[in-house]
């Protein structure tokens, strides 16, 4: 309940001081009372609980010069900024007696303390410290004659800087999609993120309407991380920051522009510009409120305000403000209603007020400076054709668009049709084939009609032309569909005929084939063509030579001979009937006779194949063959006549024909001996 202290000195008595203590930093101090500093001092002190029925004490002894005790500070205020620390100490009625102070700060966790001296008893700048680190801290006086002891502050937490802002998006939902709200008014959902949103202990956001109009209330503390303000049709910025007790980061910033689309819920709302310096607001009488708010703006500038009160029951008001209007230029007018009727100013900017209507107005219109861009013209047809324009700019148009004119022109008649403001694309009908046209466009207002376009000629399409543009692409498409219908019909059949028919080897392409006909041509031919001319008179069309060769005879058909004695036989096929088969051995004059057992000849087999025969005898043989047709059952072999037309003598071996179809395998000579396999 109360703290009695008593004191005394030598020189003076005991004096007894009764009162409440203030208590600063869990130190309670008295009243100042006077005492001499070069003196020793024994102070008793006994505390008394408030019932009075326990107490305390203690006493301490010394000389006040060196007792006199300065600080902790009352109050520390810092903050973090661009890696410096800046810190303000509070030390109340004791800092008369202190000069300076040192900041004794290390990183969080760690053990190594930093010290850093103030310039004077209030400000100190700690600098080039890392931002996304905390700090500890602690507060001291230097001591001086008049603060003898100069206890530490408390450890004080530094928190990390925060040196980025907030990612922010925001999302509008209008009285339409959110019924819950009023007409005229919108929902503004706001929400953000932080990179380390540990280290932040709130985030603050500022809400205020472009135009400047003040509420009071426009700021809002949150501990989350979105915020839903109900606004007006209004423009407004809003900003999200993150705060900490190091201080606050880079403010993230977002814009609301004033919503265009509008409906008038509560009735109509006219505005009429009637001089340089003034406007005339009407709107309807159904409205109970008589606080409002009026916004006005030219494009690219900033829109100003006038808050009004109005009882009277007439909706109509002239005002008078400080801007100056210029003609041709298209002025913009919100009116708002307030809830609030003890005044007519914002009380807070969420959920303060709602739109009425809007509207536009000019001093003075003029017409057109500058005619729609971009005239083209598409889809021209045998009668039609379609124009496509891009609108006149506001600033050119000095008024408001009430239509567009088009210019059509055909063998210098011109006619002229009103198109609606809204359209930029419009069709031609009911055009003269095969005619040239000239289309000049132009807008118009409540001023007259502006620039014409420079104009734009075509022609329409001919029916000629158009049924010759058919059949030409119609020919093409025939002709590409032909061409790749024979590309891969070709390419079916030739894999088709590899798959199915696979190619046979030619003999007659042979290297084999052809290195034999090179080397014995003559010595083969050569008596063959002797004894064709020996029996050409006797022989008929149907006569069919074959020449054979035994490279060993069988011992049981032949006579015994050399071994090295091989006989050619030529046999001579006829068809004659009246002929009687007779088996002849034609000897030539240089050639000694030997007459072979007819046995053996007629045992002798001999593999025929009438329509493929060797290259060698193929010109000899188309000659003398007989046609399929002559031939019956009874065909027989009406001449056979063997002959030693090559000698068979060592050193000089004979040709041997196994098939008139030969397929070489290999062809190989050794030890002088061509052989066939």
């Amino acid at each position: 309940m109360s703290y009695t202290l008593y004191t005394h000195q030598r020189v003076l008595k005991c004096k007894a001081v009764d009162q409440t203590p203030r208590i600063k930093n869990s130190i309670v101090t008295s009243e100042v009372f006077g005492m001499i500093n070069r003196n020793n001092i024994t102070a008793h002190v006994i505390a008394t609980s408030k019932d009075h029925k326990s107490c305390t004490y203690k006493e301490f002894s010394g000389t006040p010069s060196q007792m006199a005790l300065c600080g902790p500070p009352s109050k520390v205020a810092f903050k973090r900024r661009s890696g410096h620390l800046f810190v303000e100490a509070d030390w109340g009625d004791e800092s008369i007696y202190i000069k300076q102070f040192s900041v004794a700060f290390r990183e969080f966790n760690t053990t190594w303390w930093n010290e850093q001296m103030s310039k004077n008893n209030r400000e100190c700048v700690v600098r080039n410290l890392t931002s996304s680190l905390s700090y500890e801290m602690q507060i001291c006086c230097v001591t001086t004659s008049k603060c003898s002891q100069c206890p530490l502050s408390e450890v004080i937490t530094v928190p990390q800087e925060l040196t980025d802002a907030p990612s922010i998006r925001y999302g509008i939902q209008d009285h339409v999609q959110d019924h819950f709200l009023l007409a005229g008014q919108r929902r503004v959902i706001v929400k953000w993120e932080f990179a380390n949103s540990d280290a932040v202990n709130d985030y603050i956001v500022t809400v205020w309407k472009v135009s400047g109009e003040h509420s009071n209330q426009d700021s809002y503390t949150t501990k989350d991380q979105s915020l839903a303000l109900v606004l007006s049709y209004s423009a407004y910025n809003i900003s999200v920051g993150a705060l900490n007790s190091a201080g606050s980061s880079p403010a993230a910033h977002i814009a609301i522009e004033h919503m265009d689309v509008w409906r008038d819920w509560f009735g109509p709302f006219s505005v009429s510009i009637t001089s340089n310096s003034s406007f005339n607001l009407s709107w309807s009488s159904s409205i109970l409120s008589v606080c409002y708010s009026v916004e006005w703006w030219a494009k690219g500038e900033r829109p100003a305000f006038r808050s009004f009160y109005m009882k009277e029951k007439n909706r109509e008001i002239t005002e008078i403000s400080e801007s100056v209007y210029q003609p041709y230029v298209r002025y913009y007018f919100f009116l708002h209603i307030r809830p609030d009727q003890d005044t007519c100013n914002m009380k807070n900017v969420n959920n303060s007020e709602k739109t009425y209507s809007t509207a536009q107005a000019y001093l003075l219109e003029g017409s057109p400076i500058s005619a729609p861009g971009n005239v083209s013209i598409l889809n021209i047809t045998q009668h039609s054709s379609v124009i496509t324009w891009s609108p006149v700019s506001e600033e050119d148009l000095r008024g408001f668009l009430l239509g567009y004119n088009i210019s059509y022109t055909v063998y210098n008649i011109e006619t002229f049709i009103i198109v609606d403001p809204s359209l930029n694309r419009y069709e031609l009908l009911k055009l003269k084939s095969n005619s040239a046209y000239q289309i000049q466009l132009s807008a118009f207002t409540a001023a007259g009609e502006g620039e014409r376009s420079d104009p734009k000629p075509f022609v329409t399409n001919s029916p000629a032309f158009t049924a010759l543009n058919r059949i030409i692409a119609a020919v093409i498409v025939a002709i590409v569909i032909l061409l790749l219908a024979v590309h891969l019909s070709c390419r079916f059949l030739h894999r088709s005929k590899k798959l199915l028919w696979p190619s046979i080897p030619n003999p007659g392409k042979s290297n084999a084939v052809k290195k034999v006909n090179i080397g014995h041509e003559l010595d083969i031919l050569e008596p063959l063509k002797r004894q064709r001319l020996i029996e050409s008179e006797g022989c008929d069309s149907s006569t069919v030579y074959f020449i054979v060769s035994k490279k060993e005879v069988s011992p049981l058909s032949c006579p015994p001979t050399s071994p090295f004695n091989v006989k050619p036989t030529l046999l001579i096929l006829s068809e004659d009937e009246a002929s009687t088969p007779i088996l002849e051995e034609i000897i030539p004059p240089d050639t000694p006779t030997l007459t072979p057992n007819k046995t053996s000849v007629s045992n002798e087999t001999f593999p025929m194949d009438l329509n493929e025969i060797d290259s060698t005898l193929s010109t000899f043989i188309d000659n003398e063959i007989t046609s399929p047709e002559s031939k019956d059952t009874g065909d027989i072999i009406s001449n056979i006549s063997g002959t030693n037309f090559v000698p068979a003598t060592f050193g000089k071996p004979a040709m041997v024909f196994v098939n008139d179809y030969t397929t070489m395998e290999f062809f190989q000579m050794e030890n002088g001996r061509i052989s066939w396999n």
